[in-house]
């Protein structure tokens, strides 16, 4: 696994080397792991299609889950389509994760469903303060981290859980090979990761209308896809400071900022910001959350571009009151593409930062549309590199309009859908009826709609 650990080390260092994972999978083609690495690696590329992607997702099922097939149980759960349901969640991130910032306030509200009984099936190393936290929405904790997959479907078989929620996807510490198996009848992946498991196994995959509309994202899924009012709820940080006035207004120049991983950047995504900063030459770029050390190469990028580093502040991860009040020095967010982000747009439009984005035809690259359209800020969705800079001069030269949108964004965020977990929840819930009975019924998934849905009390809580 030295070659495929060299890989990642490599990407999260911003320097990308895909034969490092190719010599891995040659090397160990039965690992999993190194399979899981690539697929996360290629989301990550600016030259890989959506087509060809989808194909490598397949290629993995087809390695790993395919001899399992044969071996899938009938599951002999009561088919009742009314009853009372057991949930479980598997992930390895139920910690101080940012995974934590979308679970958290949709567990709260499930967590009150008298017609659900919620597990969890806990896959990481060492439990903390939110983890321990977390354990408190749970009927049932199963720490899972030193079982084999055999035995991890065998736990869950043997809780007779009816509908099994990934929550990793290709990420680390997930137990696709579990799902694999086909533990539960019914089985659904969400949040962890942008994109299909690939396997036959996995029946759905959660997300909303501005995040993977139908056309051309059903085609790109093993999954059916289950539209809720939005992806997922969003928690913000509690200590969040109050939202400043307009940078720009007082600088008297536009500051860009990027809060991503350094993994997200390729020399595509510099070249697109860098054309968008030399039409605005007195403009600055602030990229935050960054390693100690180690961001040479896209110094570089940015120089092979005509972006001097004087332009470039460079500041280090660290803890959540700097870094959110780093956002009071940032106009307005680049995104980065084909993997935008996806906690760090949450984050900064909490603190009045909106956030430039490119929508791709990859799932990893339309988180940041997701959020942008479900607030009604069209303008700042791109649809390629052209665009990104036509509508990144636009607004920047319209300050009067970035300093209103800043007084009132976090507003429209605590008004959107994406602040309302009661309301995900309660759709959310009454999805899991509706695949439950089709399942009762011996009829395939299918696409399920409840954006909009009006569910009585009966349909969202049904008694036990």
């Amino acid at each position: 696994m030295a070659l495929n650990n060299l890989g990642m080390v490599s990407a999260n260092l911003g320097r990308p080397n895909e034969d490092c994972f190719k010599k891995a999978l040659a090397i160990s083609p039965d690992k999993a792991a190194a399979h899981t690495n690539w697929l996360f690696y290629l989301s990550l590329s600016a030259t890989m299609d959506a087509s060809a992607l989808f194909t490598e997702h397949l290629r993995y099922a087809e390695q790993f889950e395919a001899p399992l097939r044969a071996h899938w149980q009938n599951h002999e759960q009561n088919k009742n389509p009314l009853r009372h349901l057991q949930i479980g969640f598997v992930s390895g991130d139920l910690c101080s994760h940012a995974l934590a910032t979308f679970i958290e306030p949709l567990l709260i509200q499930l967590s009150k469903f008298v017609s659900l009984t919620l597990h969890a099936y806990a896959n990481h190393v060492v439990d903390d303060d939110v983890s321990e936290r977390l354990q408190g929405y749970f009927a049932h904790w199963t720490r899972v981290f030193g079982l084999n997959d055999d035995e991890l479907a065998a736990k869950i078989s043997a809780d007779s859980i009816d509908i099994l929620i990934d929550l990793s996807g290709h990420t680390a510490h997930n137990r696709l090979l579990t799902f694999a198996r086909k533990p539960a009848p019914i089985q659904v992946s969400w949040m962890g990761y942008p994109g299909t498991t690939g396997l036959q196994a996995m029946d759905y995959y959660l997300a909303d209308r501005f995040f993977l509309p139908q056309d051309p994202f059903k085609d790109q899924f093993t999954e059916k896809l289950v539209y809720l009012p939005a992806n997922a709820p969003f928690m913000p940080y509690e200590a969040a400071p109050d939202v400043n006035e307009l940078p720009a207004l007082t600088n008297g120049y536009i500051t860009f900022g990027s809060f991503n991983r350094l993994n997200k950047f390729s020399p595509e995504v510099v070249a697109v910001w860098a054309k968008l900063m030399l039409a605005l030459p007195t403009s600055r770029l602030i990229l935050a959350a960054m390693p100690e050390s180690g961001y040479d190469t896209v110094i570089n990028w940015f120089a092979e571009q005509g972006i001097e580093q004087e332009r470039l502040d460079f500041y280090p991860r660290r803890n959540m009151a700097i870094y959110m009040t780093l956002h009071h020095q940032v106009d307005m967010c680049l995104d980065t593409f084909p993997y935008n982000g996806g906690t760090t747009t949450c984050h900064a439009t909490w603190m009045g930062v909106p956030t430039l984005t490119m929508a791709g035809q990859t799932p990893a690259s339309r988180a940041g549309a997701s959020l942008m359209l479900l607030l009604e800020l069209d303008d700042f969705v791109a649809n390629n590199a052209e665009d990104f800079v036509i509508k990144g001069l636009r607004l920047a030269y319209d300050i009067s309009a970035l300093a209103q949108l800043r007084m009132v964004l976090r507003m429209r965020f605590e008004q959107s859908a994406k602040r309302r977990p009661e309301l995900i929840a309660k759709r959310l819930s009454y999805a899991f009826r509706l695949m439950w009975q089709r399942w009762c019924d011996n009829l395939p998934p299918m696409t399920i709609d409840v954006t909009d849905t009006q569910i009585s009390t009966a349909d969202s809580e049904i008694e036990s």
